[in-house]
């Protein structure tokens, strides 16, 4: 098994969350916090940033935006 700051916080928060998360697998499914959210949302963007890239396409910055934008309907 891996420790990680995040797994060690956890467990050091609730060992019985920890038990759950980490060595049952029980994942909670439609609850997303606003950070979780905004950080898959930035990902996303970046993601297509590359990939479009790699196209060998450089994305202007008003294209990346709008696709950002997309992202949050």
């Amino acid at each position: 098994m891996l420790y990680s700051h995040s797994r060690l916080e956890c467990y050091q928060n609730c060992p019985h969350k920890f038990k759950l998360h980490y060595l049952d697998n029980v994942r909670v499914e439609g609850f997303e916090t606003i950070e979780a959210f905004m950080g898959k949302r930035v990902h996303e963007a970046l993601e297509h940033l590359y990939k479009v890239r790699m196209l060998t396409r450089v994305l202007p910055l008003e294209e990346l935006i709008a696709f950002y934008e997309k992202e949050w309907d």
